[in-house]
């Protein structure tokens, strides 16, 4: 029979035998479990609220937004101001210039001002110009929805010269998902891509500026390069003309003025000299003309001489 002490140590130990290997199992147990996560439920959409406020009557009240994904954005209106402050007016909502169907709402005055709001869906398609209407009146407030715009657009082509090199750019306040850039022929435009051709074109891409080198100019470069800046909703568009001339394009109008110059010149020339022999003629006839009375001058002279003569010795 063992001693007491040696008992409990042994029942201690196997003990904690038991609870190591109990814990082995449970960690192996686990180990072979296929764990699955159960996403949470979508969450509501991001409501995007853009307020206006429009004051007394006939305004007009322009709000510019920059859409970038699909959304839903609510658009408030608050009128204020009302001339007698009826207790309530009618409003409705506009896109694009056309009513939208079943937008007509009954407006009640909540301390002294009037809110009239909408919450809509935009995707690409739902781009546009959405304006809140009061009926009692002619004041409103219109909400742009586009993606950003490139406001620096060239109103003249760049023009570069045969054999050089040429850098477009675009740049935008908001950061795109990316940039592309094409270039647009009758038809289509087609994209360029500067891996493919790392001769002919180079693209730097900053953030929300981008270059386009165009290497090695050709007269066939010539034409629209677009920039385009995509979105998740809609890519945002500007483009550039490019023409490419040969150094001795600026020459021509200087060529074509003295042309004309030695077309002139040898007109002149020509008509002086189909004239210069009338001339001639004309001068030779006088001469002619002058020395015949000259003589006939000096007959005439001598005649009279000869009779004065004549009438002498007569007298004699």
């Amino acid at each position: 029979m063992m001693p007491r002490t040696q008992q409990s140590c042994r029942e201690r130990a196997l003990f904690s035998m038991a609870n190591v290997m109990h814990l082995i199992l449970l960690l192996l147990y686990c180990d072979g479990m296929n764990t699955e996560t159960t996403p949470s439920p979508e969450s509501d959409p991001v409501i995007t609220t853009k307020k206006a406020e429009s004051k007394g009557q006939s305004q007009v009240i322009i709000e510019e937004l920059a859409i970038l994904t699909p959304q839903y954005i609510e658009l408030l209106c608050n009128l204020t101001d009302m001339p007698n402050n009826p207790l309530y007016i009618t409003g409705y909502w506009t896109k694009d210039g056309q009513e939208i169907e079943n937008s007509e709402e009954t407006v009640n005055r909540n301390n002294e001002q009037y809110i009239l709001k909408r919450t809509f869906h935009i995707q690409a398609r739902d781009l546009g110009n959405y304006s809140c209407v009061f009926r009692e009146n002619e004041a409103q407030v219109t909400f742009v929805l586009d993606v950003p715009e490139m406001k620096e657009k060239r109103g003249k082509p760049i023009v570069s010269y045969i054999g050089d090199s040429v850098v477009l750019e675009c740049k935008l306040k908001h950061t795109p998902n990316t940039w592309k850039w094409y270039k647009a022929n009758d038809t289509e435009k087609v994209l360029i891509n500067a891996t493919v051709n790392p001769l002919n074109y180079n693209i730097l891409i900053n953030g929300s500026k981008t270059k386009l080198t165009v290497l090695n100019l050709t007269e066939e470069d010539s034409g629209k390069y677009i920039c385009s800046a995509e979105f998740d909703i809609k890519p945002s568009e500007s483009y550039v003309v490019l023409k490419v001339l040969s150094y001795t394009e600026p020459l021509k109008p200087f060529i074509a003025i003295m042309l004309e110059v030695i077309v002139l010149v040898t007109l002149i020339l020509l008509w002086e000299k189909c004239n210069k022999p009338q001339q001639n003629n004309c001068s030779e006839g006088d001469n002619i003309y002058s020395e015949q009375t000259r003589k006939l001058t000096h007959d005439d002279s001598n005649g009279v001489e000869n009779n004065t003569a004549r009438q002498r010795k007569l007298e004699h």
